[in-house]
């Protein structure tokens, strides 16, 4: 059970020496800090531990703000956490609860208990782990980022995951524009579950089997987890949360159809963590076209390389830059080019997929070979 590395973090001298030796007798790997911006600094230096275990109590920054700042880190999200607290302090153990913490022992320390309290999250952890790295089919994880709002990102997702499942391909889209999510409406559906239904619940012991029931199911065997119905309710979804949803979406399936906000933040940069391959859409106008340069400087700045990324273009207007203009700007040719369609709009309002609308149109020719050459990326291993 020995040899995880756990964070002890207290600003009294006593309790840290105490915990290092009791800990490092039972063969685990002892850290200590005195509150949470060294602890944070540890961190950054030396990696995530396997547990932390953190005071409430404590200059410069105490453990509530440590909880909320490891769990707003996608590094950091699923790191189980002991909260130390006086057993009086009510409002310390419910305030440690609301901002992530998975447990909490009293003061003064029983050793006996936080060791068993230790082994008890490990080996759930380690159930996860197991569940995760087990020999199984693991969907493709295809991301549509762009850098700016209306290039057609969400119609390409829509179609490409509607393109999969006609194809006999077992596929599920999740929306993670999650202030202004619209994914479920192009397919005209009104969910009874979204995300954040997903994300208030234990996601830890929420099996595949269970994530299904927060899908909302399409006619075309397309299934989506859609986003918050409105956009304060975004700040309820955790980046752990989303790390868990794209883990148990990966299970069995052929594809993750993945689409992203206008924006680069820790719930984006998890979702790229763990993405095959990033379809960056870009639309024949200068606005868009700086905006996807920037985008495209950034993947590359946070370790994305060239083979993961696909430049689509997305003619959504009758007019603009031409295809040449274009890869002048960019420095790159699109990988694709989706042509103009007339009925595109319509279509969209109607909830209805555009391939499906108007299989044989041009359009639709495009959109299906955009979600070909995406599905055949080969995945990254668990």
């Amino acid at each position: 059970m020995a040899g995880e590395k756990i964070l002890c973090v207290d600003d009294d001298d006593s309790i840290r020496k105490l915990c290092t030796v009791y800990l490092t007798k039972r063969g685990y790997r002892i850290e200590a800090a005195a509150n949470g911006v060294d602890a944070l600094a540890l961190i950054a230096s030396k990696g995530a531990p396997d547990v932390v275990i953190t005071d409430v109590n404590m200059p410069l920054m105490n453990g509530l703000e440590l909880v909320k700042r490891l769990r707003e880190d996608r590094k950091t999200a699923r790191t189980p956490i002991i909260v130390l607290s006086a057993a009086k302090q009510e409002q310390d153990i419910l305030a440690g609860y609301s901002h992530g913490a998975d447990d909490y022992i009293g003061k003064p320390i029983d050793l006996a208990v936080l060791v068993a309290k230790i082994e008890t999250i490990l080996r759930q952890t380690r159930a996860v782990v197991e569940v995760v790295a087990a020999p199984r089919k693991l969907g493709v994880v295809i991301a549509f980022a762009h850098g700016k709002g209306g290039v057609g990102a969400t119609t390409l997702a829509a179609n490409v995951a509607a393109a999969l499942a006609a194809d006999g391909k077992s596929v599920v889209l999740i929306d993670l524009n999650l202030q202004f999510g619209t994914a479920a409406m192009f397919f005209d559906l009104r969910p009874r579950a979204t995300i954040v239904e997903f994300a208030r619940g234990d996601i830890t012991r929420v099996t595949e089997e269970d994530f299904a029931g927060y899908l909302a199911d399409h006619q075309s065997g397309v299934r989506i987890l859609a986003a918050p119905p409105s956009p304060e309710e975004a700040e309820l979804v955790s980046v752990g949360a989303v790390q868990q949803a794209i883990d148990l979406a990966r299970g069995g399936r052929d594809a993750v159809v993945l689409d992203l906000a206008a924006k680069l933040d820790e719930i984006t940069l998890a979702a790229l963590d763990v993405t095959d391959i990033v379809c960056v859409v870009a639309a024949p106008h200068l606005a868009a076209l700086r905006s996807t340069s920037d985008t495209l400087a950034m993947l590359t700045r946070i370790g994305i390389s060239d083979e993961r990324i696909l430049v689509a273009l997305v003619r959504n207007t009758a007019k603009g830059i031409d295809d040449a203009g274009v890869a002048k700007f960019l420095k790159r040719k699109a990988d694709i080019v989706v042509p103009f369609a007339e009925k595109a709009d319509a279509a969209a309002d109607l909830g209805v997929p555009y391939i499906l609308a108007e299989p044989s149109d041009k359009t639709a020719v495009a959109l299906r070979q955009l979600a070909v050459r995406l599905a055949t990326r080969k995945a990254i291993p668990a």
